[in-house]
């Protein structure tokens, strides 16, 4: 029956076919055989439309314009009330808290009647409610949790509810990684926690986790981020880190899974173009041209990439004649050049120009050598001693670099126990757990730190690496002091902040 019904919306309504087109056809199919079934194809596929790229609604006044929501809410109402998850959504576009509770209530009865006993697993709650509610409304994923729990596998997805209420009253992307990262430590195969704490060190700008985090995501979970936009993500990181090739790797692969993802075209061309690989850019922006995507950023790259192998009457034509938004800048750059045209050549001809990129330098930030000073918090301690390691700059008087290998990444790093602030490694392979406090109020750190080298010492993975603790506070106590002086496999040191003037 379903397959039928499949091949039928899709002879009536081909690929390409404008939703407000089909919206208008299915109006005039009203009462005709199997046009209920065909408009819940329509409703799921306007749905994927609205919901898909995004874990978070920014901003919820437009529910009351948009017109593929308003085409949503309307063919819902044209269904039996059987469709509850419909109507709990529509109700939830309309802001009507109430009553898209009411009909999440009706969905559970449904449900527990087709489930038979069966459980929800991770990617049914993902598509009933993770993807299409997002941040909801306060109280929402509280009485989802009380009516979804219950028929959820026992594996995590039985708590992800409540782990969306926790997410989504975070106050700041520090506080959402900590929760994410606590219910991966209990959790570690749900999918769709590693992608909120993927994106969520994204918005940190902490690539390198971020990275680790999507590499480690074989099989994306939640729609909302399918394999494409983990690859896209995936190159964006690797980019910001400057490592092109794999942002190279990274785009293709998106663009191989899904050719129109937005911009990632456009990138593929302005990685080469960083790369020095000009000509090879060249040919991708005009690819967007002709296509018309990925505007105006490929336009504009357009034009820096004939500057920069020297074609400035192409360039001047082109800046002219377009109909695309050119930046002030380049126009301005372009009216200097003069009408000469450089022959290119198999390889590319270059006319110096440096790639702009919002990559931000690493700076040695403090010099630490004075008492009494300390870090507002852990992150910035955090901060400054990888970017000190990232940097090649020794601390503790050791040569160490972040254990990095595909899929894991040494900062804030996960084990059954607990999370680590850094775990690095020197030349030779031996493990160093970096245990940082800002201050000298832990009377939990050594043995903390004990926990963890207790686990790294009975690993099955790390059983052939020796294993170091450190521990970085301000102002230690007495009774640590002496704690970590009789264990041999631990350190501790001070760290102290100074500003010179120069």
């Amino acid at each position: 029956m379903e397959d039928r019904i499949t091949e039928l919306y899709d002879s009536l309504f081909p690929a390409g076919t404008l939703f407000s087109d089909i919206s208008a056809k299915l109006e005039r199919m009203d009462g005709q055989p199997d046009v209920e079934a065909l408009r819940v194809i329509y409703c799921n596929q306007i749905l994927y439309a609205i919901t898909s790229g995004y874990t978070k609604w920014d901003n919820k006044e437009i529910f009351k314009t948009d017109t593929l929501i308003q085409a949503f809410i309307k063919n819902v109402m044209k269904l039996p009330e059987k469709q509850a998850l419909f109507y709990s959504l529509a109700y939830f576009f309309m802001d009507d808290k109430q009553k898209c509770l009411d009909y999440l209530n009706k969905e559970v009865r449904y449900l527990k009647k087709e489930l038979n006993g069966n459980k929800l697993q991770e990617l049914d709650l993902v598509e009933l409610l993770i993807e299409p509610f997002k941040n909801a409304f306060d109280g929402f994923w509280k009485q989802a949790q009380l009516l979804f729990g219950p028929l959820c596998e026992n594996d995590g997805t039985n708590e992800l509810c409540k782990l969306m209420n926790d997410y989504y009253s975070c106050i700041s992307n520090e506080e959402a990684v900590d929760i994410l990262s606590d219910f991966l430590i209990k959790y570690p195969n749900i999918i769709c926690a590693k992608e909120y704490l993927g994106c969520t060190y994204n918005e940190l700008k902490m690539w390198n986790n971020a990275i680790a985090v999507f590499e480690s995501i074989e099989e994306p979970m939640i729609c909302a981020n399918t394999q494409d936009l983990i690859s896209f993500w995936l190159a964006w990181a690797y980019g910001k880190i400057k490592d092109y090739k794999k942002e190279e790797y990274y785009y293709k692969k998106c663009l191989n899974e899904y050719p129109k993802t937005m911009n990632a075209l456009n990138n593929l061309g302005y990685c080469l173009y960083k790369q020095k690989r000009y000509t090879e850019a060249k040919d991708i922006f005009e690819q967007c041209l002709e296509g018309e995507r990925d505007l105006p950023y490929a336009a504009n790259n357009y034009v820096r990439t004939l500057i920069v192998l020297g074609r400035n009457g192409d360039a001047k034509r082109f800046v002219n004649n377009t109909k695309h938004k050119i930046t002030k800048t380049l126009k301005d750059k372009v009216k200097m050049l003069d009408e000469s045209n450089a022959k290119l050549k198999k390889t590319d001809i270059i006319f110096e120009e440096e790639a702009t990129d919002d990559f931000s330098v690493i700076e040695k930030k403090a010099d630490l050598s004075v008492k009494k000073q300390q870090f507002s918090n852990e992150k910035l301690l955090e901060d400054e001693l990888t970017n000190r390691i990232e940097a090649g700059i020794s601390v503790f008087g050791l040569n160490l670099k972040i254990y990095k290998r595909y899929g894991e990444y040494g900062r804030q790093y996960r084990i059954p126990c607990g999370r680590l602030d850094l775990l690095c490694e020197d030349e030779k392979g031996n493990l160093y757990i970096i245990e940082l406090k800002k201050d000298r109020g832990y009377d939990d750190a050594y043995k903390q730190t004990a926990q963890y080298l207790d686990w790294f010492e009975t690993s099955e993975k790390f059983k052939n690496k020796n294993v170091y603790g450190i521990i970085c506070l301000n102002n230690p106590t007495k009774d640590l002091i002496k704690k970590v002086h009789a264990d041999k496999r631990m350190k501790l040191f001070e760290y102290q902040i100074s500003y010179r003037e120069i």
